[in-house]
């Protein structure tokens, strides 16, 4: 958190200018307690009420330019008495996300508390606010009771009393098969096409609505991909105005999640499976079909140079891309056929499939891993507080080095993000660490996947989107299989 300092007084007297040391040192104490990091410190010594500023005006300016994330003052009236000035800065720095703290107690946006900023312009305002609070905390109450908030049911379905029920026309078999297509491997834009070319209803002419458009886009197949109400589930409450004095919206921590509220349409084992693979493609790709020109497609790696392998349609074989591209400098020419590698898969599927046939023994397995998961949970969040002590009190020293004039402010900027890099790798660490409560959920999964699948008799770009991350083919013809489920 980077925090940006603003003290005023109102004449240039050296006893005021004493009191512009005495603020600072005690928003600097502020900071170093909460071991954020000083962006930089803002001073006048002017009235409130008049204009020219520049301490003012150039925070305002790198306000805008997001160069901090909240700005400590002392009181709401150091900053502005003006009832414009006020709600116009307000307005600048909540629209760019960046929170206000008076130490008097009067403002604290990280808190949700903006009740007394300003003064009777804000009577009506906070009236408002009151009454949108309300208004969340009763949607919140319903979203967690498994009530449907939105007005508009989602495509395939309708709304009743709160709840979502299947419509009875042909939108509940659409969604099915667009789910079935990006499985298959269909990129959004183009299962968008074969719906438009089949004379399917957009959800737009499912609504009847006004001037609605009889072409799909890729965008609403996606809406569709990502939408877990069609599993049943209701996923609400992900997003939340952001003030409501500004337009726009804002990402919630948490969404709030109900599981079978309704009847689903596509199963759970659908449903995750296009979110791993939506989240593996990556938003510049989603739209490519790149798996249909062959069948293992993008999954298929060089062990040597981590190159993808090109699929020659002649021979029906895969040769590593970088020999083809940079030619035997850069890698072999080592190659498989595709049908000795889907003999290999199958085998491998089936010895996959039958090793989770024993249900108690690999429960038991699992018992034993999520043991030794929340070991290892519990000891690396320790050794995280640890280090976050240590951090805070390496900042904390740093902040009073700058301020004492014993380093350059471009010496503690660079100190400051080595700091702040090695905090921001910990709490990736943290973020990887796989949620021991989620294996048995993803082992349920994986069951249910497994089960849909008899012998693995074909293997097709479906089954591969269900079950394979990767392959990786070495020189010396070694392959190893990474799944997307693992015991």
């Amino acid at each position: 958190m980077k925090a940006a300092i603003y003290v005023r007084v109102s004449t240039e007297l050296e006893v005021q200018a004493s009191s512009l040391v005495a603020q600072e040192d005690l928003f600097i104490k502020y900071i170093i307690d909460r071991g954020w990091t000083l962006a930089k410190v803002y001073s006048d010594s002017i009235t409130a009420t008049k204009g020219n500023r520049s301490g003012f005006e150039q925070m305002v300016k790198d306000a805008k330019e997001k160069k901090f994330d909240i700005i400590l003052a002392k009181e709401q009236s150091r900053l502005a008495r003006n009832i414009g000035t006020s709600a116009d800065f307000r307005k600048i720095v909540m629209s760019n996300d960046i929170h206000i703290i008076t130490l008097d107690g009067g403002i604290n946006t990280l808190t949700g508390d903006v009740s007394k900023y300003g003064l009777y312009a804000w009577i009506y305002e906070n009236e408002s606010r009151t009454t949108s609070n309300r208004i969340k905390t009763s949607l919140k109450t319903k979203a967690e009771n498994g009530r449907y908030l939105k007005g508009e049911a989602p495509y395939g379905y309708n709304v009743s009393d709160g709840k979502l029920y299947p419509r009875e026309d042909d939108s509940v078999s659409v969604v099915q098969l667009i789910y079935k297509m990006y499985l298959e491997g269909h990129g959004r834009d183009s299962i968008a096409k074969y719906l438009t070319s089949k004379g399917y209803q957009t959800p737009a002419m499912l609504k009847g609505k006004r001037n609605a458009g009889t072409v799909w886009h890729g965008t609403t197949v996606m809406v569709i991909l990502r939408n877990r109400h069609y599993i049943g589930d209701l996923e609400q409450c992900k997003e939340t105005t952001k003030d409501i004095t500004l337009v726009g919206r804002k990402k919630q921590a948490e969404s709030i999640i109900v599981e079978n509220t309704h009847e689903g349409i596509i199963s759970s084992a659908d449903y995750f499976s296009v979110q791993a693979m939506i989240k593996n493609r990556g938003f510049k790709v989603l739209g490519r079909a790149t798996p249909k020109k062959s069948l293992f497609g993008d999954i298929l790696l060089c062990g040597d140079c981590h190159k993808k392998f090109w699929f020659i349609k002649a021979q029906r074989t895969y040769f590593c891309g970088g020999y083809k591209k940079h030619g035997k400098t850069f890698c072999t020419k080592h190659k498989i056929k595709e049908d000795a590698l889907i003999e290999i898969i199958r085998d491998d599927l089936r010895r996959y499939a039958s090793k989770v046939s024993d249900k108690e023994q690999v429960y038991a397995l699992i018992e034993k891993r999520v043991k030794k998961l929340e070991t290892k949970s519990k000891q690396m969040k320790k050794s995280y507080e640890m280090k976050k002590a240590k951090h805070k009190e390496a900042k904390g020293k740093l902040i009073l080095r700058y301020t004492g004039g014993d380093i350059t402010k471009s010496e503690y900027d660079l100190a400051s993000e080595v700091l702040d890099n090695q905090m921001i790798e910990l709490e990736k660490q943290m973020v990887s660490l796989q949620d021991a409560s989620s294996m048995k959920k993803s082992f349920e999964l994986m069951k249910s996947q497994l089960d849909s699948y008899e012998n693995f008799d074909e293997i097709d770009r479906e089954v591969l989107n269900r079950f394979v991350s990767k392959i990786v083919v070495s020189e010396d013809e070694s392959i190893e299989i990474t799944y997307k489920f693992k015991i």
